[in-house]
């Protein structure tokens, strides 16, 4: 049996405009759930879910969360409580510092090693790349051997 569809409290118009200012992917795709239910162009989790390319079961998801919280609780983005996947904006700002010294990082192992240092964590090495990378726009480059030439005989 399939559960009811919550009411969904925010005009169709309402929705279309915030949809269109918002910036943030995950939450887009959430408020775009909603949408398309409240403007009646979809009927159902599965119907929504697939033209979002999702489960049914994260609209479905997504919907218990509006019905429990409203627009709040469908925006906030949970981590795991037993991973830290990011920095603090402080920690954030002070590896962007040091990114834009001249001398920076030589590579991205030594950007890891900082970072776990100075702020005292223990960061997987692919998140401070992802951070530095992807974030940051920082390509860094290790130093690489130079080709020695062979000795000819002459």
């Amino acid at each position: 049996m399939n559960k009811a569809l919550p009411e969904i409290h925010e005009r169709v118009e309402a929705l279309k405009e915030r949809l269109r200012q918002e910036t943030r992917v995950r939450q887009k795709q959430r408020l775009q759930a909603l949408y398309l239910l409240k403007s009646g162009q979809t009927r159902s989790r599965t119907q929504a879910g697939e033209l979002l390319c999702i489960s049914r079961r994260t609209v479905g998801e997504w919907l218990e969360w509006y019905e429990a919280e409203g627009l709040e609780r469908l925006f906030r983005l949970d981590t795991h409580s037993n991973c830290r996947y990011s920095l603090t904006e402080e920690q954030d700002a002070c590896l962007r510092q040091k990114l834009s010294e001249p001398e920076g990082f030589p590579s991205y192992t030594a950007a890891h090693a900082w970072v776990n240092e100075t702020f005292g964590l223990d960061l997987d090495y692919e998140v401070v790349h992802q951070i530095v990378r992807y974030r940051h726009g920082a390509k860094l480059k290790g130093a690489r051997k130079s080709p020695t030439r062979k000795q000819t005989s002459g």
